[in-house]
């Protein structure tokens, strides 16, 4: 496992710990539920019934996550069982995908959605989210020598949960910005598919001593090269072109640009203080 430096309790409430990963997990989840309702309304998508969606795929995701990772580490959380409740010490990716896969299917089949427009509703909401959610995290990567690494037992180690926060945070205000310029539907949750999968390509090689094809790499490049090859394959139809052109014709943001630049600056400004401040605990 990666070393935890920083300290996984954020606050304290009487008897009651507030970790910093499930807090702005909750937090970043919240954002995105905001942005998708949203979408959501602006693509007449019933925002109860999304609403109702992504509660259950919050659930599930967490609950998978937590489990896969557990039984990938099973030997550690034997000899260390308080640390199973602890979710800032790690979750699974691929099980996170499995729970938001499962609950996916089933609402798409139930309430007949569209998996395009609901993916296209889903993917700045889940950037920021991610963006958010890295601030949490207390694990660090390889020792550095680079100023801005995280100073700790005498040595310094790569911020994971910057370098993490930082690529899907740009993932999040890529997409954003296509929501008027994208040409099917589908496009945008492909974007950020790569975007963030090209994040984790790269945050893997400050995470482990194995600079290639360890897990986080390879479960990036699975991302970017099953969003490339769905890209090439597309086939742009005319119901596509008409859709299209009808969520164009609801409108763009009426914020000049530079504003619309300067407050994605500042909030990733807040993301990376919220970390060093937390990494000035240890």
């Amino acid at each position: 496992m990666l070393p935890l430096a920083i300290d996984t309790v954020l606050f304290q409430l009487g008897p009651f710990h507030i970790y910093a990963y499930g807090f702005m997990l909750s937090v970043g989840y919240g954002a995105g539920i905001i942005l998708a309702l949203r979408e959501a309304r602006r693509r007449d998508l019933s925002t109860d019934l999304v609403l109702d969606y992504l509660i259950c795929v919050f659930i599930a995701g967490l609950l998978m996550a937590r489990l896969i990772f557990v039984l990938s580490e099973l030997p550690y959380f034997l000899a260390f069982p308080e640390e199973l409740l602890n979710i800032g010490n790690g979750l699974s990716p691929l099980g996170a995908v499995l729970g938001f896969g499962l609950v996916t299917f089933w609402y798409i089949h139930r309430y007949g959605w569209d998996y395009r427009v609901l993916a296209d509703v889903l993917a700045a909401p889940l950037a920021l989210g991610l963006a958010i959610t890295s601030i949490g995290t207390s694990c660090l990567g390889r020792v550095t020598s680079l100023p801005w690494g995280i100073p700790w037992d005498g040595q310094r180690y790569h911020p994971l949960g910057v370098y993490q926060g930082l690529g899907s945070y740009l993932a999040f205000a890529l997409v954003w910005s296509l929501r008027w310029k994208a040409r099917f539907p589908g496009q945008m949750w492909l974007v950020a598919v790569f975007f963030l999968g090209l994040t984790q390509f790269v945050t893997g090689f400050f995470a482990e001593e194995a600079l290639v094809f360890n897990s986080r790499q390879l479960f990036g490049l699975l991302a970017m090269g099953l969003a490339v090859v769905l890209v090439k394959e597309k086939k742009i139809t005319a119901a596509d072109e008409e859709y299209m052109e009808h969520y164009k014709a609801l409108g763009s943001s009426k914020a000049p640009w530079y504003r619309r630049i300067i407050s994605w600056l500042w909030g990733l400004l807040l993301l990376v203080l919220i970390y060093y401040c937390r990494a000035r605990s240890i």
